[in-house]
């Protein structure tokens, strides 16, 4: 096998890395921020709505819980795209591939800018 020849075929193995570790460092993420979260929930005074408000109105809750919710959306998204690469590989399935890839992404996309917008309307 040729240098050229061997380059192309192992060309793609790079990316697989990649969302290999972003999904095991997503996943990392929120196993640590859970935890932790939730013993900040559990000490504060009151869990009615406006104890709620208050656990969120610090920046670096905000901050943290956004970062939870793309770290969680970008755990799905790689999650279903090994999905849609092993169930939908065929030559005819190609279109529907590419038509749910840009579905969920616009999905996901939205559901990052709503929960920001719900954190940072707290004040």
């Amino acid at each position: 096998m040729s240098a050229a020849a061997f380059s192309r075929t192992v060309g793609g193995a790079r990316r697989g890395l990649d969302m290999w570790l972003l999904q095991r460092a997503s996943a990392v993420y929120m196993g640590l921020f859970l935890p932790v979260f939730l013993l900040y929930a559990l000490y504060a005074p009151r869990l009615d709505f406006a104890g709620w408000h208050g656990l969120f109105r610090p920046l670096s809750i905000k901050a943290a819980a956004l970062l939870f919710v793309a770290a969680l959306l970008v755990h799905a998204w790689i999650g279903l795209r090994e999905i849609f690469i092993d169930y939908l590989h065929c030559a005819r399935c190609t279109l529907l591939r590419l038509a749910l890839y840009f579905a969920f992404a616009v999905l996901y996309l939205a559901c990052l800018l709503w929960a920001g917008d719900i954190l940072w309307s707290v004040r």
